[in-house]
């Protein structure tokens, strides 16, 4: 199978968490095939052929899904059965046939010691399955159910941690020469971190000499300052300052004609996003805290993502919270761990779920993401007013039920 990218139809900003490549490994290495999260045992292995199509037997896929398969070996036909479907494989053909209708694939299929072995994709597309591709374990994951499998927490593929994105960090005093508003002349940049400003009587910010200190706003301490490219479609960069806390809070800044302007929400109101210890960046105007919400490589359901754009007939840039409105379009989707992320949890186990009323536990168990490998979402909640905080109530392969919501301190 073709590397794709697997676009979430509930949510515009999920275009830019992921890229699913199915030839993203070298020939060779095993591939495993689960269908309903059960390992496919095969006699023959799938193999990787031309530009990375990955094609699999199709008699141990079909069988393991419950199909029935059969082999004339005179007309060199497979012919699959399952339910309402009839599918036939011809050896040498280019095309399946479901139903009587003729579905090109993306590889003709091949025989291997007597084993005639087809695109991966085009299992799924046989009996209206779904498939996902886990690159990081060389797996394939097949759901007879049509709801596919997702990877949980988030990816960071296309983003990167803000010291590894920025063109200038710092959380201690610097001097140093930056071109802050694209103009092709380097602006002189002064920062001195503290952790009290009204102890400091020397500038904080001080851009080509001038003091820019009270453009910072009210805050009362600041841990770093960072110059990054949040917007790549301009040529002003963004400067982000954190302030410390009990977690750290990033503000967000442009320097444009001499004047350093905050950067605000949809409201009129400066952005605040606060953080553990990791804030992402894509370059693509989207900022993902490690702190708040729950985000999915193709499913967005959470309150830490925020997207930076244009408002509509305005020239000022926005950093606005994108989030989910109802959970309901996830419910009962199985979700896969496929990336290491490390992100905690607060976990309650229960069997009676009331939703909305954990939000304010915080003396509960904390589980990380490296210690769950699947779960499935029964339920959910968002508090509308409060779009950092949400709950999944989600049933894990041993039948227990929990809820989780994102770690707080």
């Amino acid at each position: 199978m073709k590397g794709k990218k697997i676009f979430s139809a509930l949510t515009a900003f999920a275009a830019v968490c992921t890229v699913f490549a199915i030839n993203a490994f070298a020939e060779g290495e095993e591939v495993i095939v689960k269908v309903d999260n059960e390992a496919v045992e095969f006699d023959q292995q799938p193999i990787i052929i031309g530009e990375g199509y990955t094609m699999v037997p199709v008699r141990a896929v079909f069988e393991k899904a419950g199909a029935e398969v059969s082999w004339d070996n005179d007309t060199e036909t497979a012919k699959i059965v399952n339910g309402a479907y009839t599918v036939t494989i011809k050896y040498g053909d280019t095309a399946i046939y479901k139903n009587g209708e003729r579905i090109e694939l993306e590889s003709p299929p091949i025989m291997e010691n007597n084993r005639i072995l087809i695109p991966v994709r085009a299992i799924a597309e046989a009996m209206d399955y779904s498939v996902t591709w886990d690159g990081h374990h060389n797996m394939v994951l097949l759901s007879t159910t049509g709801k596919p499998y997702r990877a949980f927490a988030f990816l960071k593929t296309g983003f990167r941690v803000l010291e590894d994105s920025a063109e200038l960090f710092s959380n201690s005093e610097i001097e140093q020469s930056i071109d802050l508003d694209g103009d092709g002349v380097a602006e002189t940049v002064e920062f001195n971190g503290t952790n009290d400003t009204t102890a400091v009587s020397s500038p904080i910010l001080k851009i080509n000499g001038m003091d820019y200190t009270a453009s910072l706003g009210s805050l009362t301490s600041v841990y770093s300052i960072a110059v990054t490219d949040i917007n790549t479609k301009d040529s002003v960069k963004e400067i982000v300052v954190s302030e410390n806390g009990d977690t750290l809070t990033a503000h967000f800044y442009r320097y444009d004609n001499g004047i350093l302007k905050v950067i605000n929400n949809n409201n009129g109101v400066p952005v605040e996003v606060p953080y553990a210890s990791r804030l992402l960046i894509s370059g693509t105007g989207y900022i993902i805290s490690d702190l708040n919400g729950v985000c999915f490589v193709d499913i967005m359901v959470t309150g830490g993502i925020y997207q930076y754009r244009s408002m509509d007939n305005a020239d000022e840039n926005t950093l606005s919270l994108s989030a989910f409105s109802t959970l309901e379009p996830i419910y009962d989707r199985n979700l896969y761990k496929i990336y290491d992320d490390k992100m905690l949890y607060h976990i309650i186990y229960t069997s009676d779920y009331k939703p909305g009323t954990y939000k304010d536990v915080t003396d509960t168990g904390v589980i990380s993401s490296d210690q769950i490998e699947r779960f499935k979402i029964i339920g959910g909640y968002l508090d509308e007013n409060d779009r950092n905080y949400i709950e999944l109530y989600i049933e894990l392969p041993d039948g227990t039920r929990a809820v989780i919501k994102p770690y707080q301190t």
